[in-house]
């Protein structure tokens, strides 16, 4: 019964003396749920249709804003969120994103008919800057191995996200000497400042345990998570904390421990977010957090010949695509 959503359709079937005799939940056009009484037992079937996946590509030029380039490309919406979820270890789109830079992509369109429903999985994700080319590809390997590399097979996910939200400005950078807005003196601010709306959700930079979840001073509502390889994360100023956050538990990258505020010593609303490596405050904005491991060894001569294979293959059917739209 959790799993029934607004807008779901069911349809129940009783009998003369009112016991219930089916019940179907009507999810969508190709997926139904029906639970059928067959003497003293309840049966349940899934009836559902076969989806058609296709492959999809596409590359462009950033004109104004990502979002509005790629739209124009035709990319679904959940598939943009998918590109920048994917490489942003490694870029930040909030504050980097230039016009001039190049975006390609290849991913899995699910259809019904003629009508697509759903994105499934990226193939490849590709940013192109004057300096870089930032390339995630999609690999799973014999031993079953699974997520993306880049064409040399080196894993995409880093320890730590790039950043924990979705911010408007950087308000406050990491420094040894920064004056105070409230305390009018100088002090070190051994973290990076994140100016966003009140409410901005707020994830886990990586997976962890949170070792304190309270109030904490001049941070307000404050949040503590302890890493593997010696790092450690804090988010200052929250205007609350998320479900299930205390010490104790355990938190999933990019899970919501909390909400921008502006608890504490605090001008306005943002997040305070320190990063300690081997009990040392390290300047998140700069430091090269270690990757998870690579392609293994004896994998790694088939994977460069896969990842060329995607690679090449995107452009080539984004090349087709474009040049049977004109």
């Amino acid at each position: 019964m959790r799993k029934i959503y607004p807008g779901d359709k069911y349809e129940l079937i009783y009998d003369a003396v009112q016991n219930v005799c089916s019940f179907k939940l009507i999810r969508s056009p190709w997926e139904k749920y029906v639970v059928l009484r067959n003497d003293d037992k309840l049966v349940a079937v899934k009836d559902s249709i076969p989806l058609t996946r296709t492959i999809f590509c596409a590359e462009g030029t950033v004109n104004n804003t990502l979002w509005e380039s790629m739209r124009k490309a035709d990319i679904e919406p959940n598939a943009i969120m998918n590109f920048t979820d994917i490489l942003s270890y490694d870029f930040d789109f909030v504050t980097d994103t230039r016009n001039g830079h190049r975006f390609r992509i290849m991913y899995e369109k699910i259809s019904f008919g003629d009508s697509v429903i759903d994105v499934g999985r990226i193939l490849l994700a590709q940013y192109e800057t004057p300096d870089t080319t930032h390339t995630a590809i999609w690999y799973v390997s014999p031993d079953k191995r699974e997520g993306y590399f880049d064409p040399d097979g080196k894993s995409m996910r880093k320890s730590l996200l790039k950043t924990p939200l979705n911010y408007r400005r950087i308000s406050s950078h990491f420094s040894y000497k920064r004056f105070h807005p409230i305390l009018k003196i100088y002090r070190p601010h051994l973290g990076v400042d994140y100016a966003a709306p009140t409410g901005t959700p707020v994830v886990a930079s990586g997976s962890g345990k949170v070792v304190y979840a309270g109030w904490k001073g001049g941070y307000g509502n404050f949040v503590h998570i302890k890493h593997s390889n010696g790092i450690e994360t804090m988010y200052g100023h929250l205007s609350k904390f998320g479900k299930g956050i205390r010490a104790g538990v355990r938190v999933k990258r990019g899970q919501i421990i909390g909400y921008v505020g502006a608890t504490g010593l605090a001008t306005g609303p943002h997040l305070d977010y320190r990063v300690k490596v081997k009990g040392k405050f390290v300047n998140p904005e700069k430091y090269a957090f270690p990757a998870e491991p690579p392609v293994k060894r004896k994998y790694r001569d088939q994977y460069k010949k896969y990842a060329k294979s995607v690679i090449n293959g995107a452009k080539l059917i984004a090349f087709s695509q474009n040049k049977s739209q004109i």
